[in-house]
């Protein structure tokens, strides 16, 4: 904090000095002029009567920059509403490290003389409201300081599938569950009138580790096609008699990016649907969900069976909607696209199943 001394001054609210201040006053005067010369005290501050007839002695101006803001009734008064805005924010939960008044700050003594009008001058907490305002809007004071802060942060526990070719494709199980770590984060931070403006990582000490929830994602494949729905997958009808009508649109906005049948080397089972990651999934017929969870190359998976041996698969998830068991409707949001398995971007696999038998899905969509 900077501060400075003149002999100027401005505004003021009037002090009155009781009647024997007055009376003092006159008696100095009247000694100074029988004597012809007094040897006055150093800073003795020389009381004037005010043209309404008050006795005050000069009061002075907090100045900011140079500008007379405050008229306070003393040079004490002045530095000591500095020195009280400077400890309205060294009070702080952190260790305090420097606290600052980023202006140029001071005083100036008011020039009044006999007969001038009283001037308006501020209490204390008065003072200190005009220099800040509320959280520091339109203040005229800037008051910086500097703390270190020690903050327990928690760390959050990360997700780990692993591969076990002894589960089939579509089972999993938590083989560890997860738990949040802790960690001891010092930080230096800057606040500007109790305002956060800057935070700076100074170090950061593990308390407690993080352990990783492990998760264990079946890729054997069931014996009715590879890894399809087989004869004993549980949930899902027959019916070789049955006929087939037009399945609804899965997703809207889509391209085909992949058909069904050889690809690779090797037979791609459904239809790849690319859109964007987010895009509702919607159920292509109603039914009962068998299954709803992480397939493994399929990543999030939902299964639908829609009676008389038909099932659908709707594979590579951001989000699944719907649980096993529960009963859906046609055009039923079910899911979200995404990107989860083996893919190399967002979009829908979709698969048709009759009777244990894949089959091209298109053959039931209107494209």
């Amino acid at each position: 904090m900077k501060e400075k001394h003149s002999g100027k001054s401005t505004e003021a609210v009037p002090v009155r000095i009781r009647a024997a201040a007055a009376a003092a006053a006159a008696a100095l005067m009247a000694v100074s002029g029988a004597a012809g010369a007094v040897s006055l005290p150093e800073n003795t501050e020389i009381p004037v009567v005010t043209a309404e007839g008050d006795v005050i002695t000069p009061p002075w101006y907090i100045t900011v920059e140079g500008k007379r803001v405050a008229l306070v009734e003393s040079e004490e008064a002045a530095r000591q509403t500095l020195r009280r805005i400077v400890d309205r924010y060294s009070d702080s939960e952190n260790t305090v490290l420097d606290i600052e008044i980023r202006e140029e700050t001071g005083a100036e003594k008011m020039d009044i003389k006999t007969g001038d009008p009283a001037p308006k001058i501020l209490t204390a907490a008065e003072a200190e409201r005009k220099l800040i305002r509320g959280d520091g809007e339109d203040s005229y004071l800037t008051v910086v300081t500097t703390e270190e802060a020690v903050e327990e942060e928690i760390i959050a526990y990360k997700e780990e599938y692993r591969v076990e070719p002894s589960m089939y494709a579509g089972e999993t199980k938590v083989q560890t569950e997860g738990k949040e770590g802790i960690k001891e984060v010092t930080k230096k931070v800057i606040r500007e009138n109790g305002r956060e403006v800057k935070e700076e990582i100074l170090e950061e000490e593990i308390k407690e580790e993080a352990v990783d929830r492990v998760i264990l994602a079946g890729t054997r494949e069931y014996d009715g096609y590879g890894g399809g729905a087989g004869g004993d997958e549980e949930g899902v009808s027959y019916d070789p008699e049955a006929t087939y009508g037009q399945l609804a649109l899965p997703v809207r906005g889509f391209r085909i990016s992949s058909e069904f049948g050889p690809r690779w080397g090797g037979q791609h089972r459904g239809i790849d649907m690319a859109l964007a990651q987010g895009s509702p999934i919607y159920a292509a017929e109603g039914g009962k969900v068998y299954f709803s969870g992480w397939g493994g190359s399929y990543g999030n998976i939902v299964k639908i069976d829609h009676g008389n041996g038909m099932q659908t698969y709707y594979a590579h998830c951001s989000q699944l909607l719907v649980s096993r068991g529960q009963e859906v409707s046609r055009g039923e949001k079910i899911a979200l696209v995404g990107s989860t398995g083996n893919s190399t971007g967002p979009h829908l696999h979709f698969e048709v199943i009759i009777n244990g038998s894949l089959v091209d899905p298109s053959d039931f969509l209107e494209l």
